[in-house]
């Protein structure tokens, strides 16, 4: 029996690294935008009267933010779940402007509750870009992405 309990785990092992080792991982963060004409520079800060006007195009890891008449991407350190999904968002500056380091808190609720702790989360801000969402997107980019204001406002 014991022979062959170990050609099962064997074969098992093989199974789980042939399926595995052929998979490229996709990019993440600013990587996605590498050759999007929308993505400009980055920027060390976005500083703001009183608020965010607005957010959208949300993934994991990042997001846009409208500020008067300019617009912005920002990468945030890894995966912040709720994000993708967010309704609400707060910045977590101790000044008026935003830096990398700074925290984000976002909701994935209109009204998050302590009884739902991962509807909420603090996501650090790694990089900030200016982006231009009138420039002319690759043709593989889908149209739904286009408007930023299609978030919600930013809460205080």
């Amino acid at each position: 029996m014991r022979p062959s309990l170990t050609l099962a785990s064997t074969l098992l092992i093989l199974t789980g690294c042939a399926s595995t080792g052929s998979s490229e991982r996709e990019p993440a963060g600013i990587a996605k935008y590498a050759d999007d004409p929308r993505l400009g520079e980055e920027v060390n800060r976005i500083c703001f009267a009183s608020n965010i006007d607005s957010f959208g195009n949300n993934t994991r890891d990042t997001f846009t933010v409208r500020e008067g008449r300019d617009h912005y991407l920002i990468e945030v350190f890894g995966t912040c779940a709720p994000l993708e999904h967010a309704v609400t968002m707060k910045i977590g500056a101790s000044t008026g402007c935003l830096t990398n380091g700074d925290r984000i808190i976002v909701s994935d609720s209109l009204m998050p509750r302590r009884d739902q702790p991962f509807s909420t989360a603090r996501c650090v801000v790694k990089s900030m870009h200016k982006w231009d969402p009138k420039a002319e997107k690759t043709p593989d980019e889908s149209d739904t992405d286009s408007a930023d204001s299609d978030g919600a406002s930013e809460e205080s």
